[in-house]
């Protein structure tokens, strides 16, 4: 009898230890700790955005949310890490523009497909690019720098550390009918530096690391590139209402499984961090970044990369950016 008793507690705390164990998404997803494969750095933006958001999302579907950077090779790394990866949901990738949309423009021996080797859960933030210019300058506005630069063409030069800076500051100068000459730098930090030490004259930033520099007094933001201002630079202009209307370009961080997971379990990924994104705890903090909240259905991710694949590649092919 006693060994009755002690098998029905034995088989009472198993199964109790396997509803505390199994997830609150479809199938009991996820039963163990979801991993966020970041294609940067520890201590970069889209590592940050990580970070915050998978802290919260664990609070939501009962696992750790691990973080996991595997940067370089402008995210390929991480990308065809998790291409390869078992479609289960529980190997993520957060990258963005550049795994998604730069890299199969920019690159022909990209060793992974965006769109076959890919699922899109949801973009998590996005975030314009500044374009700043030295305080020396002799030019305050987008329309004096273009009129500045049909004087002298070819003359200003600009600093990028990727094709995320790079393409969508040639595709301003293409529209505008201006030549400017790009500097490359390894990085933001360094393009940064080079503007304000007077070796390039305008620099397209992210608005997070260039909102201080405005603020200090160390560079002049001519424009931000999205459709609407950004709050931590409420009295800069948009392009669009500095002449080139329906201009609109963001930055963002954005989340990805590989191809063949379950529909279902995407759309309960995109669902719960919708929720994370647009809590009033998240969003504070992303808004202190410059960055604005997403979390749209994987179809509208989908829209947004061929979108934007569509809008820079003519200018890649123009300039003949494309590696071999």
């Amino acid at each position: 009898m006693k060994k009755m008793k002690k098998a029905i507690v034995a088989a009472t705390l198993l199964a109790v230890g396997g509803i505390a164990l199994a997830g609150n998404g479809p199938d009991g997803y996820p039963n163990e700790p979801v991993r966020f494969v970041v294609s940067f750095a520890p201590g970069g933006g889209t590592d940050l955005v990580a970070r915050l958001v998978g802290a919260e999302l664990s609070k939501r579907i009962g696992q750790t949310v691990v973080v996991e950077n595997k940067a370089g090779a402008s995210g390929i790394i991480a990308a065809q890490y998790v291409a390869r990866a078992k479609p289960d949901g529980y190997t993520l990738l957060v990258g963005g523009s550049g795994p998604m949309v730069f890299n199969p423009i920019t690159q022909n021996n990209l060793p992974y497909d965006p769109v076959k080797d890919f699922e899109p859960v949801t973009i998590l933030g996005s975030y314009p690019l500044v374009i700043l210019a030295g305080v020396k300058e002799p030019f305050d506005t987008v329309k004096d720098l273009v009129k500045y630069a049909k004087e002298k063409p070819g003359e200003l030069n600009y600093g990028s550390f990727g094709y995320s800076s790079q393409v969508p500051t040639e595709y301003f100068a293409s529209i505008a009918d201006i030549k400017l000459t790009q500097i490359p730098y390894k990085g933001s930090s360094e393009a940064a530096q080079a503007l304000l030490a007077g070796n390039t004259q305008l620099f397209s930033s992210d608005i997070g690391p260039g909102a201080p520099l405005v603020a200090s007094g160390r560079a002049k933001a001519l424009a931000v590139t999205s459709a609407e201002r950004n709050p931590i630079l409420p009295d800069v202009p948009t392009l669009a209402e500095s002449g080139y209307p329906g201009f609109d370009f963001s930055l963002y961080s954005a989340v990805a499984a590989p191809k063949g997971t379950p529909a279902a379990i995407t759309d309960y990924l995109q669902k719960e961090l919708h929720a994370v994104l647009h809590s009033p705890e998240v969003t504070e903090k992303l808004g202190t970044m410059g960055i604005k909240p997403e979390g749209m259905p994987p179809a509208e991710a989908a829209a947004r990369y061929a979108r934007e694949v569509e809008m820079f590649s003519p200018i890649v092919d123009k300039m003949g950016l494309k590696a071999n």
